[in-house]
């Protein structure tokens, strides 16, 4: 018995190093994986502000669905960035960071005013409530992958991957 268990550990060592070894001595010992972790957001208007607030309100149904909220909080936003797209991508994880941090489900958002490198805002929403919302995604962040925020022949057209 003691030689069969003996004889098992050393087959197990002896396969690990012949791994070993065959990974060691390939050009390309890795694989990418492919995942499903990102979903795109694309939006667009006739205005900059509007295209802006309709991102926001994409945002939300990505997070909560369409469920109905009130405006019973508000709180003023401001940004800054070093141009459009940073500028578009820091207003969505803003408006994301806000919902988390205060536990609220946006309902409403206003551009005041909008620069390449300023935006400042109103947003509103309500607390969330078990009986009464839903958490459909969990938002970590909004990605610069392929974002783009841009003006057309036929108005504003805004596209973003949000990191799920």
């Amino acid at each position: 018995m003691r030689g069969e268990a003996h004889a098992a550990q050393y087959g197990n060592v002896r396969r690990w190093q012949q791994n070993w070894i065959l990974a060691a001595t390939m050009k390309n010992s890795y694989r990418l994986l492919d995942h499903t972790a990102d979903m795109g957001l694309e939006a667009q208007a006739v205005s900059r502000p509007r295209v802006l607030e309709e991102m926001a309100r994409g945002l939300v149904i990505l997070a909560f669905g369409d469920c109905a909220t009130k405006a019973k909080v508000k709180t003023k936003i401001f940004v800054r960035a070093e141009d459009p797209v940073e500028l578009l991508v820091c207003w969505l994880n803003e408006v994301a960071y806000w919902s988390e941090k205060n536990n609220l489900v946006p309902s409403a958002f206003h551009i005041e005013s909008v620069s390449d490198k300023e935006l400042q805002a109103t947003i509103a929403g309500e607390p969330f409530d078990m009986e009464r919302h839903s958490v459909e995604r969990q938002i970590k962040s909004v990605t610069y992958h392929q974002a783009c925020l841009e003006e057309r022949v036929d108005g504003w057209y805004s596209r973003v991957y949000v990191d799920l």
